[in-house]
């Protein structure tokens, strides 16, 4: 316990105690006693961790209670004004930790960095550096940043072992092996930290850490298929948990078991058994999860034996449970396996219903993790932001400051002169003088450092801000092309078109799928934007049933050119889809062509997209005449955005072409590179 705190945290194990004693019945008065240790606190430091404390209490009694956020972010706000580096990042730290206990992972992975950073050069305690890097380790594998888990996993495994932290070594060793299980390629390194964290807990003679273990190394040798091996392992695991009374530990060990018969595929009755000793210990643990996952695992071994209602009765049992607590995933795969065995039965309508019930969850997932994505990228900016603040404010205090100094100096010095003045006449004056001279220029020189740190933290600023500023457009761009596409399939499923819906939305998951492996770059080459252009197209030939002329050349450009040419993502897509909604769809040619070219200019490159539809004076929909779409808008305003920051420059033209002047009618969309 550091220095200064004794008093406040003898009041708050006071508190601490009286909710154990008192039970629920007390427990608001117990948090009102934690209350009153915090605010009347007279010293920062000790307000800070009282509110920490708080913030866990209220998280404990009850997990949905929102005041716990409340006092944490009372902590960091109060720690980040009072300036104490490390109970800034333990204030940070512990609201990544409750935003992780509310499955908020993105948004607790910068929180716990964000501790990380503010220590990691300080003479500070290695416990905490330790600590902080375990936190973002967990918090970014379970948001499937394995990468960024694996880095954090590693620097606190090296802490560790420098420092002979048996605990901190067995916990980044697990760390590792869980996020190194999920890295394809990396199945040897996993087995290698899921070993050494298991000698590290039979030292330390932990018997939770090496149940723990057991568990991860017997997943291992399921998924290698050397089953034989992870049975002889969880057989070692259930003589721990059988010891230890642990029935959660020993339902899990059963579940393990019926994966390793089920994925053997030979002896499916003793997977089905041990399945079914799961269930009933976690149906009386009530934990409806994990009911409903094993519910899903004994449907699939119904279907092995071709019993096949038994199978549906299975996965209906686990679809209405993780609709009950809201598990997509399980529900996802639930109605799939239900629509996919329906249609083995030839109850197609039933077996559409569920398909659409499965696609709906994948939906939804989808964009619940774009949203947690964009949460945790803007608190991740928020935090960037707050921070070049305070750099900027430090550089003006730090000015302030010099020129208060220079002010009281100016007045010695002037004192002095008067006094060099009367007492050494000019031979005085004269040293005086030059003296002045040389602190004069000291002075100035250390203005001009100021000056120029204070310019290049606002540069810093402003760049971030740029940058900040192009993660947003791009996240409009996605949904706008999104909701185009989904109201398209609505439209075929009310002209009763099912099986174009259905071929359409296959088509639309694997352009998305391809779409969102973009996401996280800055730019593509052009041959990349192209084919993500073409897919595209071929989308709205699905969509309409009808055959467009598409030609995309080079013209003059090189294929090793064309592969230097950078553009942000998808910056073609809505010419492309103004094109055909705009130009070429209203047009009654009966050759509807579509021409997508690369030209060299003299300072760079030349991109068009032209089609022969009506033209914008003729088109069907007036609108356009008057008003961008948002897909244009949002274009111009990525270009705007990319100039800023880009030395390569793009621009863009809009040319109407008439019918008696040129080759064919229509509108061609003309963005040039230099």
């Amino acid at each position: 316990m550091r220095k200064g705190t004794i008093t406040i945290k003898i009041n708050l194990w006071v508190a601490a105690f009286l909710i154990l004693i008192k039970g629920v019945a007390s427990a608001q008065g117990a948090l009102d006693s934690l209350r009153n240790a915090a605010e009347t606190a007279e010293k920062k430091p000790n307000r800070i961790r009282a509110y920490i404390d708080l913030s866990r209490q209220v998280h404990r009694i009850d997990p949905n209670d929102p005041e716990d956020l409340y006092y944490a972010e009372l902590a960091v706000k109060i720690s980040e004004e009072f300036g104490d580096t490390l109970l800034w990042a333990e204030s940070l730290d512990n609201m990544g930790l409750l935003h992780r206990f509310h499955s908020r992972f993105g948004q607790a992975i910068p929180l716990h960095r964000q501790a990380l950073e503010l220590i990691r050069e300080k003479p500070i305690d290695a416990y905490f550096k330790m600590r902080f890097a375990n936190n973002a380790g967990v918090a970014a594998r379970y948001h499937g940043a394995f990468d960024v888990a694996v880095d954090h996993y590693l620097y606190a495994l090296k802490i560790a072992e420098k420092e002979g932290d048996l605990r901190n070594i067995a916990i980044a060793s697990n760390g590792l092996g869980n996020s190194f299980s999920q890295l394809e390629g990396n199945e040897e390194a996993a087995l290698y930290y899921y070993l050494k964290a298991l000698e590290v807990e039979k030292q330390r003679e932990n018997s939770l850490g090496m149940a723990m273990n057991f568990l991860s190394i017997s997943s291992h040798h399921i998924n290698s298929q050397a089953y034989d091996t992870a049975r002889k392992y969880l057989a070692e695991l259930e003589s721990i948990n059988t010891i230890r009374k642990d029935k959660h530990g020993l339902a899990m060990t059963y579940e393990y078991m019926g994966h390793a018969y089920y994925e053997e595929n030979k002896d499916l009755a003793n997977a089905d058994r041990y399945y079914l000793q799961a269930l009933t210990m976690f149906e009386k643990q009530d934990l409806p999860h994990k009911v409903a996952e094993i519910h899903l695992a004994l449907g699939k071994v119904a279907l092995k034996f071709n019993q096949k209602s038994a199978a549906m009765d299975r996965f209906g049992r686990a679809l209405e449970i993780a609709k009950d607590i809201g598990a997509k995933n399980i529900a996802s795969e639930s109605a799939g396996l239900l629509s996919e065995t329906m249609e083995t039965l030839g109850d197609f309508r039933r077996s559409l219903k569920y398909y659409k019930i499965a696609d709906a969850y994948k939906d939804s997932i989808k964009l619940t993790e774009q949203e947690v994505t964009i949460a945790g990228l803007k608190l991740a900016y928020d935090f960037q932001k707050k921070e070049n603040e305070i750099q900027l404010l430090r550089a003006e205090n730090e000015l302030r400051h010099q020129e208060i100094e220079l002010q009281k100096e100016k007045n010695t010095r002037e004192r002095i002169l008067l006094l060099g003045i009367l007492l050494f006449l000019t031979v005085s004056l004269g040293i005086v003088l030059l003296w002045l001279r040389t602190k004069n220029l000291q002075k100035s020189l250390a203005l001009q450092r100021e000056a120029q740190a204070r310019s290049e933290a606002e540069s810093t600023f402003q760049n971030n801000l740029l940058q900040a500023e192009i993660l947003a457009t791009r996240m409009q761009l996605n949904p706008h092309f999104l909701f185009n596409c989904l109201n398209s399939i609505k439209l075929l499923i009310q002209k009763n078109e099912g099986k174009q819906a259905i071929k359409y939305l296959s088509s639309l998951s694997k352009f998305i799928r391809d779409m969102l492996q973009t996401s996280s770059v800055p730019t593509i080459s052009l041959p990349d934007e192209l084919q993500l252009t073409k897919k595209y197209i071929a989308l709205e030939e699905n969509r309409f049933k009808e055959k467009l002329s598409v030609q995309v050349c080079s013209g003059d450009v090189g294929e090793e050119k064309l592969k230097a040419i950078q553009l942000p993502p998808m910056i073609l897509q809505p010419f492309v889809e103004n094109a055909i909604w705009h130009g070429l769809l209203p047009s009654t040619e009966e050759h509807k062509k579509l021409e997508i070219s690369c030209r060299r200019k003299e300072n760079g490159y030349r991109i068009s997209v032209r089609d022969n539809g009506v033209g914008r004076k003729k088109t069907a929909f007036p609108s356009t005449q008057t008003h961008k779409s948002m897909g244009l808008k949002i274009t111009e305003q990525r270009i705007a955005l990319y100039n800023q920051l880009s030395t390569t420059k793009l621009s863009l033209k809009i040319i109407d072409h008439d019918t008696d002047l040129t080759e064919y009618s229509g509108t061609e969309i003309v963005l040039d590179i230099e």
